[in-house]
């Protein structure tokens, strides 16, 4: 197995050693960043102070892993799980492509017809833009199962 030798700071991504306790470049204490919160985050978030608020991959000590994985298998395709960590402008773009695709699949069932000229294309589309959404809403559960999913956290407070 290989030894890690040094590490990314988090907030200016800079490498450095992993013995250090903080980032030559920003002055990032790390220790302080290990115990940061998502509430923190959602706060400063709201209050619109975006810089002070740093991702992490993993869930922090107010974030729990099994409810954020059972948020994101029953409401991940409609961004859940985004919601649940504060992240509402990339849980809104799931929602509204949510909202657009089972539109689009009920209109496709109560017409059962094939959909043809430039309609049929906008409701291909939209089949497409879903299925990405869909497929996204995967890659989220591998990453949260992972501990690779990024959720916000504030170091200030």
């Amino acid at each position: 197995m290989k030894m890690k030798i040094s590490k990314r700071c988090p907030r200016c991504n800079a490498k450095t050693p992993v013995s250090m306790m903080t980032c030559p470049n920003c002055q990032l204490k790390f220790d302080k960043f290990n115990s940061a919160t998502n509430k923190e985050a959602k706060l400063a978030m709201a209050n619109g102070q975006k810089d002070q608020v740093l991702m992490r991959k993993g869930c922090p000590s107010d974030v729990k892993k099994w409810k954020l994985l059972l948020i994101a298998i029953f409401l991940g395709f409609a961004g859940g799980h985004h919601y649940y960590v504060g992240r509402y402008k990339t849980g809104l773009f799931y929602s509204i492509f949510f909202v657009i695709g089972l539109t689009n699949a009920i209109l496709s069932a109560v017409l059962k017809a094939p959909i043809s000229g430039d309609i049929g294309q906008v409701f291909m589309f939209l089949v497409l833009i879903w299925g990405a959404v869909l497929a996204l809403w995967i890659i989220d559960l591998a990453k949260i199962v992972m501990n690779h999913f990024k959720v916000p956290v504030s170091i200030y407070k």
